[in-house]
């Protein structure tokens, strides 16, 4: 697992920067998770990345919190957040 973090710490900044390649499969994947999640809900995001998909449903949960192998990735998380 270590080397897998080294991985996307060397590739973080890059990959954040990626746009997603397909918007509207994305969009309706959100609206399906959307559809389960209520205003009192504790959510535990597994492998947030950069934290893109958290920082988009944030308003559909009371809290969320997002976890990854990735330093990197979570500093990247956390200053979108």
């Amino acid at each position: 697992m270590i080397a897998a973090a080294k991985f996307w710490d060397k590739h973080a900044e890059k990959y954040s920067q990626r746009p997603i390649k397909n918007v509207d499969a994305y969009e309706r994947t959100l609206e399906r998770t959307r559809a389960y999640l209520s205003k009192t809900d504790r959510v535990l995001e597994i492998g947030c990345g950069t934290g893109g998909t958290a920082v988009k449903l944030a308003g559909d949960a009371g809290h969320i919190i997002g976890s990854d192998i990735s330093p990197a990735m979570v500093g990247i998380a956390r200053g979108r957040a």
